[in-house]
Parts: C-alpha cells; sequence; structure tokens
C-alpha cells in the first residue's frame, strides 16, 4: 500500500468524526509517512511500519474527547430515526421524575468520589503532622543537650523517633492510596470512553 492508498483509506474510515480532528489525523500521519521515507524508508515500507489501518483508526478514535464521542454517538443513532411526538412529550412530563433520579445517582457518585479523596488528604495531613512531631523531637533533643538536661532529651528523641516512624509508616500508606485512586480514575474513565467508542470487529 502506497501512502495515497493509505491515506485515502484512513480518511474513509475516520470520515464520521468531525472535520478538524480528521484533517489534524492526517495531516499527522502525512508527516509521519514523508519523514520516514525521508530516513530512507520507502514509501511502502513507510506505510506498513505504522500498523493497519483499521488499528489507526481504532487508537484515533480512542483519543478522541469524550464530549465528541458522545455527540457522535448520538447522531449515529437518531440520524434516521425520529421520536414520535407523544414520546417527546412523556420525556418532557417525565423529566421530574427522570431528572431527579439522574441527579441524585450523580450526586451520589461525586460525593463517594469526594470522600475518597477527603479520607486520602487526611492521611496526609496527618503525616505532615507526624514529620512535623519528628522535626520537633530531634530539635528538642538538641536543645536539652545543650542544656544538659539528658531525661528532656531521651523523652524528645524517644518522641521524634515515634513520629518519625509512624510517620514513614503512613508516608508509604498515603502514597499507594493515591496512587490506586489516580489509577482508579484513569481505568474508569477509559472504561465509560471505551463503551462509547464501543469494540470494532
Amino acid at each position: 500500500m502506497n501512502k495515497a492508498e493509505f491515506l485515502n483509506a484512513l480518511k474513509k474510515s475516520i470520515s464520521e468524526y468531525p472535520v478538524e480532528e480528521t484533517e489534524k489525523s492526517m495531516e499527522y500521519y502525512e508527516e509521519m509517512i514523508d519523514d520516514r521515507v525521508e530516513d530512507g524508508m520507502s514509501e511502502a515500507e513507510a506505510v506498513a511500519s505504522l500498523g493497519t489501518v483499521e488499528n489507526i483508526a481504532n487508537q484515533i478514535k480512542c483519543e478522541l474527547p469524550i464530549t465528541t464521542l458522545v455527540k457522535q454517538k448520538a447522531k449515529a443513532k437518531t440520524q434516521d430515526k425520529k421520536l414520535p411526538v407523544w414520546a417527546i412529550i412523556l420525556l418532557i412530563l417525565g423529566f421530574p421524575f427522570w431528572g431527579g433520579v439522574v441527579i441524585f445517582i450523580l450526586g451520589m457518585i461525586i460525593m463517594f468520589y469526594s470522600l475518597i479523596w477527603i479520607m486520602d488528604i487526611m492521611l496526609w495531613a496527618v503525616t505532615i503532622c507526624l514529620a512535623t512531631g519528628a522535626l520537633t523531637g530531634l530539635i528538642g533533643c538538641f536543645v536539652s543537650l545543650f542544656r544538659t538536661s539528658f531525661g528532656s532529651a531521651a523523652f524528645y528523641l524517644g518522641g521524634g523517633l515515634l513520629c518519625g516512624g509512624l510517620g514513614i509508616f503512613l508516608f508509604l500508606g498515603s502514597s499507594l492510596i493515591t496512587k490506586g485512586i489516580v489509577h482508579g480514575t484513569k481505568k474508569c474513565f477509559l472504561g465509560i470512553k471505551q463503551t462509547i467508542v464501543g469494540k470494532e470487529n
């Protein structure tokens, strides 16, 4: 497959999406082919190194903004299907019920997600407090030693080491929890996006 054939096939595969997105993708892959040809590849080799048109089209679709995907899905489903008048009336009259349910569900999801982040922030706040306690203990130990108050120095040192140990433990736990929340958020977002895009056969 040469450059022109590849670009034509790609354009057909992504023609359903907005013109600006299509043109941007076409320019990007045209430049990639040109760069590889300049590096010494033949046109056919440059095209083959990019992968199949189907895989590239799916990748482009997955990289589109989620709002664009929703609009395109809605447009595709309603293009040849017009709702009857009675269905539109029922939707309007039923909005106080189904609209309230949708808002309630969205509110619960946002609240649950916010609570997870609030708990994570609280753990980080405790970790910072323990780190401050460890630093204060070490400073108090040195000041007490300078004043030759060995009992106070031992007390400050013990408290500082205890705070430091607990702080390290909480720091590791907080880091894992934060990474887990971020990773889970990405997975959920990608899952929603993949559901909207759909699996290509």
